[in-house]
């Protein structure tokens, strides 16, 4: 290897030649079908599939703070997305501009990231399309009550949400209250309440409440559970202390049948599983492989014929984000928004480094600057008009959200439909699940659509097989191996892992391309400054330092564990590299052939 390949860096001229000959994509998009693509990434995802998790876990009803945060560090990165997209328009995103700006090794690293960005972020949408179909399966029912269409519960979700609600299943049945503590919601008086209260009380919500469970029932847990029991009960607990702060009329051990009974569904899917291996039990969710491999298929079959489809979709999920906000505003209590941040800024800014991947919509708009028709203004204007009109509907349905149900109370796995059904409102939770269910498709069509395009940018350069990932097919002009592979990629993970986990791997993943981009172009303004810029980012040396500050933060807060898990996936990476990819590297092979004829590198370093 030639010992400067490491910090190698291509020139624009170099990729911007690579937009010749016959691998090129086909030129079909326009603004408007770049906006709508950038729109269908990003409206979905945050709000029908993580708000509840982000409000329950994290925020409360600091979630319209969350997506201003995660919006204002977006805006930075778009703007530097922008210049770099209408400089450089050819597939591969933030990759592409490491490696103009920083050198082959960091557009290996941000490539591989983009990876985790993409391909488990569309398994993240793949899990969540699920639980909106099951959900939506669940509202017909005949007279009876009994569901018309009932499908089995191993295949209604992942082996680790099975496993988790198992346990704590068993746990909530051995477990006893023996008090249940709290205090008023509102003053400083020091005066604690046993609960439950009397209606008659006039109090409908309390604050810091503590359960204790009689020691008997604790060590029952402990000799059903072994060292699993601890961390069960803390499961069982939390939720049981959140969900009295809104319910202290309600007996605590009824609280605590009812949080069972949310757990059954998991229990039941682990305990009838027929796929075992040994002490192992699986259960799969299957919907998510279905629309996955529906939307592999459609890619495959061509760009145009995608955004046709993702423009209609992108339609729909705009009418039904509008009606959350008109039919939801007459529902809302504001007394369900104080305490407005419940866990403080640390759970805001957690919440938005959960919900921050459902914005990487503009980023996808870049991916496909290669397949846009004027991409110097096209592109710059898909990526900031899909931003600012997503971000503003963000902030507007989570303000709903959080004032039509108490935070603790809104649900999981379908949170926007499940807070009007808790309204009453049946009606307009069957056609807002019909519009989530259409928006996080769309979704899913431009995540699945962006990563081949990253593989095939990378294969170009010789850092991936190009034999197979730079393949474009001749009829449709589409990187069909590569999307074939993504698809099967995504499916396995969308089955066989939790929607959390998911979710926290994806929003790390892309905080830290962001990261790269914004001190890319940073850069390129000191180590290019004359190139062509057709958009340049406005304050570059205040934008640029921010985004890279605010993506940091929010990265920080997402915890030690998902740390871990970025660079256990960033070390798998480097060692694919320096097995194969610096071997192979067209680059390389380049200042290999430099030494080779004049002893000597073109960045003047001596030959090895």
């Amino acid at each position: 290897m030639a010992p400067n390949q490491l910090f190698a860096k291509k020139s624009l001229q170099a990729l911007l030649g690579e937009m010749a000959g016959e691998h090129r994509l086909r030129r079909v998009l326009g603004p408007v079908s770049l906006a709508l693509l950038g729109v269908g990434a990003i409206i979905g995802t945050g709000i029908f599939v993580l708000a509840g998790l982000a409000a329950r876990n994290y925020a409360g009803p600091g979630l319209v703070v969350s997506f201003i945060v995660a919006g204002a560090a977006c805006a930075f990165a778009a703007l530097c997305y922008a210049e770099f997209a209408a400089m450089a328009p050819v597939a591969g995103s933030a990759y592409t501009y490491a490696y103009v700006s920083l050198g082959e090794l960091v557009a290996w690293i941000i490539g591989w990231d983009l990876v985790l960005e993409y391909a488990m972020g569309s398994a993240t949408v793949a899990n969540g399309w699920s639980n909106y179909f099951l959900n939506f399966l669940a509202l017909f029912k005949d007279k009876g009550g009994k569901a018309l269409v009932t499908i089995p519960l191993w295949l209604s979700m992942d082996p680790f949400s099975a496993a988790t609600a198992h346990t704590d299943y068993l746990t909530s049945g051995a477990l006893v209250v023996a008090q249940a503590r709290a205090v008023p919601f509102v003053g400083d008086k020091p005066e604690q309440f046993t609960l439950p209260l009397a209606k008659e009380s006039g109090i409908h919500r309390v604050g810091k409440v503590t359960v204790d469970f009689t020691p008997a029932s604790e060590a029952e847990v402990g000799r059903i559970h072994g060292s699993a029991a601890t961390a069960s009960l803390d499961r069982v607990r939390r939720s049981l202390e959140s969900n009295l702060e809104y319910d202290p009329h309600t007996p605590p051990s009824a609280k605590l049948a009812e949080l069972r009974a949310e757990d059954h569904s998991g229990y039941l899917a682990y305990e009838h599983t027929p796929l075992r291996l040994g002490p192992l039990r699986l259960s799969i969710n299957f919907f998510a492989v279905a629309i996955t491999t529906v939307i592999t298929t459609i890619l495959v079959i061509g760009i145009r014929e995608s955004a046709g489809f993702n423009a209609i979709m992108v339609l729909i999920k705009l009418a039904a984000v509008l009606f959350v906000i008109v039919a939801g505003i007459g529902h809302i209590d504001t007394t369900n928004w104080t305490p407005f941040m419940p866990y403080g800024w640390k759970g805001v800014l957690g919440a938005a480094g959960v919900i921050f991947f459902a914005y990487i919509g503009f980023d996808a708009v870049s991916t496909q600057a290669e397949e846009a028709r004027n991409p110097r203004t096209d592109v710059p204007i898909g990526i900031m008009s899909s931003l600012a009109i997503c971000t503003l509907l963000y902030i507007a349905v989570a303000a709903v959200l959080t004032g039509m149900v108490p935070y603790p109370q809104i649900p999981l796995n379908a949170p926007v439909s499940g807070a009007f059904e808790l309204c009453g409102l049946k009606t307009a939770a069957v056609a807002i699940t019909i519009g989530a269910l259409t928006g996080i498709t769309s979704v899913l069509l431009v995540m699945l659509l962006s990563q081949p395009r990253v593989l095939l940018a990378m294969a170009r350069d010789g850092l991936l097989p190009p034999s197979f990932f730079a393949v474009v097919h001749p009829r449709f002009r589409t990187p069909h191996r590569a999307t074939i592979i993504t698809g099967v990629f995504c499916a396995l993970a969308s089955a066989l892992f939790p929607l959390e986990a998911l979710g926290h791997m994806v929003s790390i993943g892309t905080l830290f391309a962001f990261v790269v981009v914004c001190t890319s172009v940073w850069l390129m303004r000191y180590i290019n400054p004359e190139a062509d810029r057709p958009f340049r980012t406005p304050l570059v040396h205040v934008v640029a330092p921010l985004g890279v500050l605010l993506c940091l933060i929010m990265m920080y807060s997402l915890g030690r564990a998902n740390w871990i898990r970025l660079f256990v996936w960033l070390a798998i990476g480097l060692v694919i590299y320096f097995s194969y990819s610096r071997h192979h590297s067209k680059l390389g092979k380049e200042l290999r052939g430099e030494i080779s004829t004049h002893g000597i590198s073109p960045a003047g370093m001596p030959a090895e």
